[in-house]
């Protein structure tokens, strides 16, 4: 008979060794880096992700995940579920932390002083020099603040930036009946939506804030794509997607209406995540 003391230790032993072989197998998956720079005298951070299939010789996709309004990068990259889209798919992704919690989009209460657009410009090239990044498959997606960010970033790094996903933002607003507009890009950009005509913080028909029709009519514009959208009715008339094609260089624009959808990330009946990934990787820039 085994005496308990050798009893206990042989158990503790066997229950550390467990422990330790979990945390090895999801180590890999769990792995989020919080990194920081001086950015014109502030402290800028983010929070990155490298997959575990990542290699320097291959070039690999960026996804820049925008948290909104009052959002942390922790926060965003918990609602979106980027990181283990990251492991299976193999891109790095990256969770930019705004300055007091939100991003300066350059309209409405959301303009102030602090340069975001050159922040987000630095932190790609600060990633490029790091790991080998694919230039060419470089993306942007965010929430509410961050889809308005997203816009204002495939506007004004359009040489650098191959497609955008705003999820319950808008292009601009007017504020004292004066409009204000993310500017025209230099370069094609495919783009591709999610809005909840439930929204009541950015409304679907625009209240303040410009409207889906009119932000979605911009890229249209810009892209060169065809005016006259293909649109598919889905999950029993709750999602509508409109398909403007036959953009410049291969961009296309899409718009995923989801109906009575609050101002949320989509989750069901359609998940943004996996579409937006599979919109990305469809469109690289050429």
């Amino acid at each position: 008979m085994i005496p308990k003391k050798i009893l206990f230790v042989i158990l503790a032993f066997v229950v550390v060794l467990s422990i330790s072989v979990v945390a090895i197998k999801l180590w890999p998956q769990a792995v989020l880096s919080k990194e920081s720079f001086e950015f014109d005298g502030l402290t800028r951070t983010y929070l990155v992700h490298v997959p575990s299939s990542y290699d320097d010789n291959m070039p690999t996709p960026l996804v820049i995940v925008l948290h909104g309004y009052t959002g942390t990068a922790e926060g965003i990259e918990t609602l979106t579920g980027f990181t283990a889209k990251s492991d299976k798919e193999g891109f790095i992704v990256v969770y930019p932390q705004g300055l007091v919690q939100r991003w300066n989009v350059g309209f409405g209460t959301l303009k102030f002083d602090t340069d975001d657009v050159d922040f987000i410009n630095e932190l790609i090239n600060r990633l490029e020099q790091k790991y080998a990044i694919d230039p060419n498959r470089i993306y942007v997606t965010g929430f509410s603040n961050g889809a308005m960010m997203a816009y204002l970033l495939g506007a004004e790094l359009s040489d650098k930036i191959a497609a955008i996903a705003p999820v319950a933002g808008s292009i601009g607003a007017m504020m004292n009946n004066v409009l204000e507009i993310i500017p025209d890009p230099s370069q094609p950009v495919s783009v591709i939506v999610f809005h909840g005509t439930g929204d009541t913080s950015v409304l679907y028909e625009g209240d303040g804030f410009l409207s889906v029709a009119e932000s979605v009519a911009f890229w249209v514009r810009h892209n060169g794509c065809s005016i006259n959208p293909q649109n598919e009715t889905s999950f029993d008339g709750q999602v509508i997607k409109s398909v403007y094609s036959g953009g410049t260089n291969g961009t296309e624009v899409v718009l995923y209406t989801i109906v009575n959808l609050a101002h949320d990330w989509p989750t069901t009946p359609i998940k943004a995540t996996d579409i937006i990934w599979d919109f990305f990787i469809s469109h690289p820039k050429q």
